[in-house]
């Protein structure tokens, strides 16, 4: 049918349904309404006692962001999984909060998904920090980038399924882009990579290093809330001064007005 409807209006309205468990949603026209309307393209969504007609452009706005991502929900239980669902999700996780949230600066908003050398990476940064997971993945080679947004709540899907398949494919025809697809016992979800070419962070990752620590994250976590606590005001920056060494792990207060001690295990020295 071609039709097209606000994600997020439909996902509310959806959420707001009662009397059964089960939704049906068909394409149909109501004889009972005028001409113009019987004309128009519409779905309609029956929940137990619940009957609607959703027309095409609903909850779409001039503002509404286009995002390309293809969902396409179907019973078959036939994926032949090829990596873990949660450890998938857990990188997604780990990754997405280290994306830019400036938009002038589109290539860093995305998530870079690559494969080579039966090995997956998820890589993203903010032009300041860094981070990179790297899971098995004996599928091939591809290389996609994915924007942050369209990855919201991907993570707690894919806690859900059962069994995982993630791959690359190319774009359709009028498009050289990759994407990416990740199949589940239920669910496909299809993102087109984004234009743009991702910075070569490699050349950022030291080769030795002279200074390493490690530590409990759970106390990390803690000391840095702490710490972030002591803003004066809501627009402070959460900038945190980090010295290591001699066993310990200092965080401090840029006003030095607290600090938080962390038993590390270090090597060498670091302010």
């Amino acid at each position: 049918m071609d039709l097209t409807i606000g994600r997020k209006g439909l996902l509310g309205y959806i959420k707001a349904l009662g009397g059964s468990n089960i939704v049906k949603i068909v394409p149909s026209a109501n004889g009972n309404a005028s001409e113009e309307r019987v004309a128009a393209k519409r779905l309609k969504v029956v929940c137990g006692s619940n009957t609607s007609y959703l027309e095409d452009m609903a909850w779409i706005g001039d503002k509404t962001p286009l995002t390309l991502a293809e969902l396409r929900v179907s019973p078959a239980n036939t994926i032949k999984p090829n990596i873990g669902s949660l450890e998938l999700a857990e990188a997604l996780n780990r990754v997405l909060p280290f994306t830019a949230t400036d938009k002038a600066r589109a290539v860093l908003q995305c998530v870079l998904f690559t494969a080579k050398e039966g090995k997956l990476q998820l890589i993203s940064s903010d032009g300041f920090t860094l981070a990179i997971v790297t899971l098995d993945y004996d599928e091939g080679e591809g290389k996609v980038l994915v924007n942050r947004d369209e990855l919201k709540g991907i993570a707690g899907a894919l806690r859900k399924a059962k069994r995982v398949r993630l791959t690359f494919q190319q774009g359709r025809e009028e498009l050289d882009s990759m994407s990416l697809v990740i199949d589940t016992e239920l669910i496909r979800y299809r993102w087109q990579g984004s234009n743009g070419d991702f910075p070569n962070y490699e050349a950022v990752i030291p080769t030795e290093f002279k200074t390493s620590a490690h530590f409990d994250t759970v106390e990390a976590i803690r000391a840095v809330n702490a710490i972030k606590a002591l803003r004066k005001t809501a627009k402070d920056t959460h900038q945190i001064d980090l010295t290591i060494g001699g066993g310990n792990m200092v965080l401090r207060n840029p006003d030095e007005i607290g600090e938080a001690i962390i038993p590390a295990d270090t090597d060498g020295e670091a302010l």
